[in-house]
């Protein structure tokens, strides 16, 4: 019985496997068929069983991985952190975002060059030198220089002119910054020939010589575009040598002058509301061999409020008082200027102001506007009262069109004269010299600037019709009627550029003489190549319609010249 029991245990266990193994139906087999090397060891992971294809098997997942692992790989050991740092980085960073776009300062060279030579021994030289001595300090220097000689047959024509200027900034504590600026010159004109009626002890012509200095502080504080204050005190000197042939007509001015200031700029309890104060004084003293020394004196106080209305007006409103003196007559003026912009809508614009100012010339700025005066200049001062308009128009981008109207009186304007005096039974003309007359002024100007293609074409200009009346009748001396003025710049290539510019001035009533001066044309063009990044060479033109003319009555200008040279750019 015992035996029975015991084999029939055995045939009841073993009797399935055997049917399994050795190929019985699988159509009636619950079971799926596994291949015993599709099984893999994956640690923490769920087992899969690729060779399944029968049905699945409840509790597995048969979804891949969320991370696609090649399945054919060599089985390996891994953790969850080691199965992602083996993906591609490009699948799991995230996608570049834009770039900001920061307003920066251009890059500024070093050195910066520009020497030549042209026709009648004329060189030149454009010098600019700029270095950061560290984070809180900076210094640069210029220098311009021309000279010219040779271009008048019947008398010595040279002149020169040369001016140097230094700059140092440097922050202080707590955004206070301070700045020390310098500069020299020394100018050198031939003038025009005197007539042979003129007694002449000294063969030659006549020449001016011209050397000065100029220095000046600047302590500021600006917190931010509407708050903050600046003090300022500026210098300089001036001395004017005449040497002609005649011993009565040599002589020699000096000048010397100081400006100092104060101004503060403050914000509103409103918003866009904007306070300025400023406080202002200019004296000097000039003298000369036949008149001595003589003091002027211009002190202003201005208060300035401006503000923004309806998002699309500004306004602003100044006011202050000034005491003048000049030597010869003094007095207390107004000073007022009312302003305002309106934008109509997108690129339309309309502005005017209403104002009244007086305005004291230094010498140095009669002698920079007419390098024929005489060595007796009188300063006085002018007080003006005006009103202009103005309307811009930009009708598509990198396109504006505009025009002003501007009409005021002027009290006790300065202008020049040719001096005459009697030698024998003939009146001679003699050097210029400063007059003073109440005089109308109105001009009218038009003008459009436009940049056709970014960087590579572009031009503007502007042309304009003015009448500048005496009071006591006919116009104002050596002043046009009509005028233009235009450039014109291409760039064909990246490393060459064209440029050309234009200036006409009409013809300019002269009161001495029977016949007024003659417009003139003025057409020149400056070509330049880049050889790299720091050096290149340009070609320039001047005159090149051959245009006899003359400034001032009694000197012809230069004609045609021809220039050629280098530039660097370090």
């Amino acid at each position: 019985m015992k035996r029975l029991l015991f084999a029939t245990l055995i045939i009841f266990f073993v009797a399935p496997g055997a049917v399994a193994q050795t190929g019985g139906s699988p159509q009636n087999s619950l079971l799926p068929e596994i291949d015993p090397q599709d099984i893999e060891i994956r640690s923490e992971f769920k087992a899969r069983f690729p060779g399944i294809r029968r049905q699945p098997i409840l509790g597995f997942n048969p979804k891949p991985r969320v991370f696609r692992i090649d399945p054919n790989r060599v089985p390996f050991m891994e953790s969850d952190r080691e199965a992602v740092a083996n993906i591609a980085l490009t699948e799991l960073d995230r996608p570049v975002p834009p770039q900001r776009s920061i307003l920066t300062n251009p890059k500024r060279g070093s050195i910066y060059l520009k020497s030549g030579i042209g026709s009648f021994l004329t060189p030149e030289l454009e010098a600019y030198a700029f270095r950061r001595l560290n984070e809180q300090s900076i210094i640069s220097g210029n220098m311009d220089f021309t000279s010219s000689n040779g271009h008048l047959n019947n008398q010595d024509s040279g002149f020169r002119f040369f001016n140097l200027n230094g700059f140092y900034g440097i922050d202080l504590k707590n955004g206070v910054k301070a700045s020390v600026k310098t500069g020299a010159f020394n100018d050198f004109n031939h003038l025009f020939d005197l007539s042979p009626n003129v007694p002449n002890d000294n063969s030659g012509t006549p020449q001016k010589d011209y050397i000065g200095f100029n220095a000046g502080v600047i302590i500021e504080d600006n917190q931010n575009s509407l708050e903050g204050w600046q003090l300022y005190l500026n210098g300089a000197v001036l001395d004017v040598d005449l040497m002609a042939p005649n011993a009565a007509l040599r002589g020699g001015q000096g000048e010397q002058h100081i400006q100092a200031g104060y101004e503060r700029t403050w914000a509103g309890k409103k918003l866009y509301d904007v306070f300025t104060g400023n406080i202002d004084l200019r004296m000097g003293n000039y003298s000369s061999e036949e008149n001595g020394n003589t003091q002027w004196m211009n002190t202003q106080a201005t208060f300035e409020y401006s503000t923004l209305y309806n998002y699309s007006t500004t306004i602003s409103l100044e006011g202050g008082l000034a005491y003048l003196s000049d030597g010869n007559r003094n007095g207390v003026a107004f000073i007022s200027n009312a302003s305002m912009h309106h934008t109509i809508k997108q690129g339309l614009s309309l502005s005017g102001a209403l104002f009244t100012r007086p305005e004291m010339k230094t010498l140095w700025e009669h002698h920079q506007t007419n390098r024929f005066i005489g060595a007796n200049a009188m300063l006085e001062y002018q007080y003006e009262m005006g009103v202009n308009g103005g309307l811009e128009y930009a009708p598509i981008e990198a396109t504006k069109l505009y025009s002003t109207v501007t009409y005021k009186f002027v009290d006790n304007y300065g202008y020049y004269m040719r001096n005459e005096e009697l030698f024998g039974a003939n009146e001679e003309q003699l050097f210029y010299e400063v007059n003073y007359a109440d005089i109308n002024s109105f001009k009218l100007e038009v003008g459009i600037a436009q940049q056709i293609t970014s960087d590579r074409f572009w031009f503007d200009g502007r042309v304009y019709a003015q009448r500048m009346e005496l009071k006591s009748g006919g116009d104002v001396p050596f002043e046009e009627r009509l005028g233009a003025e235009g450039m014109l710049s291409f760039k064909p290539l990246s490393d060459v550029s064209i440029s050309t510019w234009l200036q006409y001035v009409g013809k300019r009533e002269d009161p001495a003489n029977e016949e007024d001066l003659s417009a003139y044309s003025l057409l020149n063009a400056e070509a330049e190549y880049s050889l790299n990044e720091k050096f290149g060479v340009y070609f320039k033109v001047l005159n090149i319609l051959g245009q006899k003319y003359e400034i001032w009555q009694g000197y012809e200008e230069r004609p045609f010249q021809i220039f050629g040279g280098i530039k660097i750019n370090l």
